[in-house]
């Protein structure tokens, strides 16, 4: 049987500089990576040797994961034997020199004589990288490289920058929504400069502007999961300037939207609030189920059927490491993946109301086997 499913690396470095930086690298693990490396190469060679046609091997893969890895490492192993023609999902987390695997692509092209058309067929690509800085150009090359293949129908991209991102209404970010936009089904995009350190809600995460979320709606307006920061003013009752108003409708026109994701928490003082911390995240919901649906006739608007706040962390996966005291976990709590249920079988005065249920927080696992959408939940932080 062909392998078609292939996962190297680990995050054991990646979670090590995050949460334990003056530790260093791990040695040990970097030998034992080289050796699998070098393993990996000869097995390919040997198999070479026995191929009946003299040719290259060549892995034909469905799905390739790569996890902490060096790029450059990899150019000589894998990536050097991989068959980009029948890929349909790639994902790369925490890889140095990530920027030289779209190079490798690119010459992938090039050798096989591809103008017009990529040589990758992908479906589902997923990213997600730290310490962007303008001198290292991650962002625009990712940007190139996602408008030089076909339409993905699964978009995933985490980036971490040393600055602050570009708008969503970048240009190049545009051209990216009009490769993909038709095609997609889950679109998840997040930029940020760190991680949420307060209750205060910090400008360390791109929104998109009203303007970008009208591009986004308009463009991608067959998505089923849309997972994005959002301005929570977009959902505020009172004093709502036009630009907000309209951005609003242009998210209540996604007709197949299943699962929204918030991925960043609303302002909260836990000092000044009187109410349970879950009364104010049934408040902040309400008020987005009020805006995306009630404002508008309940059986012309979208299907949305799950209503999370936040973005998945390591720390969720991993059910609390390495929080250090009770503020630390007060936090930790607050910004947890609040996931809930939109339950439409409530009237009031005789009109739909659409009740938002809490169904699980800091973990979709209730939300998938009920049968829910939760792909764009499953891609996180590491912290």
């Amino acid at each position: 049987m062909a392998l078609k499913h292939l996962t190297l690396g680990a995050e054991i470095d990646a979670i090590q500089s995050f949460y334990w930086p003056q530790r260093g690298s791990d040695n040990d693990y970097d030998i034992m990576l080289d050796r699998l490396m070098e393993s990996f190469i000869d097995n390919a060679n040997d198999d070479d040797d026995d191929d009946d046609e003299g040719g290259k091997f060549l892995l034909t893969l469905g799905s390739f994961e790569l996890i902490g890895l060096n790029i450059n490492k990899l150019i000589r192993g894998p990536l050097s034997l991989l068959d980009f023609s029948e890929l349909t999902s790639l994902s790369l987390e925490d890889c140095e020199d990530v920027e030289d695997f779209f190079t490798v692509v690119q010459n992938a092209n090039n050798k096989q004589g591809v103008e017009t058309q990529s040589l990758l067929r992908l479906r589902s690509f997923h990213l997600r990288h730290y310490s962007i800085s303008q001198a290292t150009n991650i962002r625009a090359l990712l940007l190139a490289f996602l408008t030089s293949i076909p339409g993905l129908t699964n978009l995933s991209i985490l980036l971490q920058a040393n600055e602050r991102p570009q708008d969503f209404r970048d240009r190049n970010f545009g051209n990216v929504l009009l490769t993909h936009g038709k095609s997609l089904r889950t679109l998840l995009w997040e930029e940020r400069i760190g991680c949420r350190e307060s209750y205060v809600e910090r400008l360390n995460a791109t929104f998109p502007s009203p303007e970008g979320l009208i591009e986004i709606a308009q463009s991608c307006n067959n998505l089923v999961e849309l997972s994005i920061p959002i301005d929570w003013r977009i959902f505020s009752s009172t004093n709502v300037p036009l630009n907000h108003v309209r951005a609003r409708t242009a998210l209540q026109s996604l007709t197949q939207l299943q699962t929204l994701n918030i991925r960043n928490m609303p302002s909260f003082d836990p000092t000044a609030m009187r109410l349970p911390v879950d009364r104010a995240f049934k408040g902040f919901v309400d008020s987005a189920i009020a805006a995306l649906i009630i404002s508008r006739h309940v059986n012309d608007s979208m299907p949305l059927d799950t209503l999370a706040l936040g973005a998945m962390t390591y720390r969720d996966v991993r059910n609390g490491l390495g929080l250090m005291n009770i503020h630390e976990k007060d936090l930790y709590e607050f910004l947890r993946p609040h996931i809930y249920a939109v339950d439409r079988r409530y009237q009031f005065e005789g009109k739909p109301q659409p009740l938002a249920i809490l169904r699980e927080v800091g973990t979709y696992e209730k939300t998938e086997a009920a049968g829910h959408c939760v792909e764009v939940l499953k891609p996180y932080w590491l912290g």
